[in-house]
């Protein structure tokens, strides 16, 4: 898609999933990452030096405090970042409780939005950079049982419209990707909870089938890249063509 040479990239969630399928592809086309998920050791076996990892549960605000120090002492300026950290819950609303939604909002939501208002408030984001958030197919087109995780990934799309005008000034881009059912640990979780018949019900509502990780990373290296440098603000649906019947 491009050539991320000498450009500085973070990648939350980059453990497993689509944090790992972006920072691989980044990874390979040049980009000097900053990659953070809970668990140190995962991320030094899939990013060696020159990489740098960083142990960082986004929810947790000292974590978030302690990446954007390191940043500062490195003298990184980000020019790129990939929220990829998210959590799944999947429950009636009868069984949900505020605690339980503010377990999977303070992930989804304040994780990212929280740790992008440290990393703005530090500088440590380039001008023209560009920032790629998380939402999901199920903001749009809903699903029984996740409506506590549909609504925070509804959030992440508001914040993105309201990001997007709020940054341009200094020429920095927001968008969103909506993924679908992508066929990653998270959703292995969620498919385990289904009948043979429901999971391939649920894969015939996505007309090109279910998805692999590769298939968001390369949005999002779009989105990162220069060929993106006229789309700001915008919810790119990348879902099988879920949403569009």
């Amino acid at each position: 898609m491009s050539d991320f040479s000498g450009k500085w990239i973070l990648v939350t969630g980059a453990s497993s999933g689509l944090g790992l399928a972006c920072g691989n592809a980044l990874a390979s086309s040049g980009a000097k990452l900053v990659v953070a998920a809970r668990r140190l050791d995962e991320l030094t076996a899939h990013f060696p030096a020159p990489h740098q990892s960083v142990a960082c549960d986004v929810s947790r605000e000292e974590d978030c405090k302690a990446l954007a120090a390191q940043l500062k002492r490195e003298a990184i300026a980000l020019d790129g970042l990939v929220l990829a950290a998210g959590t799944q819950a999947v429950r009636p609303l009868m069984m949900e409780s505020q605690t339980s939604l503010n377990a999977s909002w303070s992930v989804n939501v304040y994780g990212s939005l929280g740790l992008l208002g440290l990393l703005l408030k530090s500088r440590l984001v380039a001008k023209g950079a560009s920032i790629v958030l998380f939402s999901s197919a199920a903001a749009a087109a809903g699903g029984a049982g996740i409506a506590g995780y549909a609504a925070s990934k509804g959030a992440i799309e508001a914040a993105t419209h309201s990001l997007a005008l709020e940054l341009a000034s200094q020429g920095i881009r927001v968008n969103a990707v909506a993924a679908g059912v992508v066929e990653t640990p998270m959703s292995s979780q969620y498919l385990s909870r289904m009948t043979d018949e429901q999971v391939e019900r649920l894969r015939a509502e996505h007309p090109l089938g279910f998805g692999k990780p590769e298939d968001i990373a390369g949005p999002v290296m779009f989105l990162l890249s220069p060929a993106a440098r006229w789309i700001t603000g915008s919810i790119l649906r990348v879902d099988g063509g879920l949403t569009s019947h």
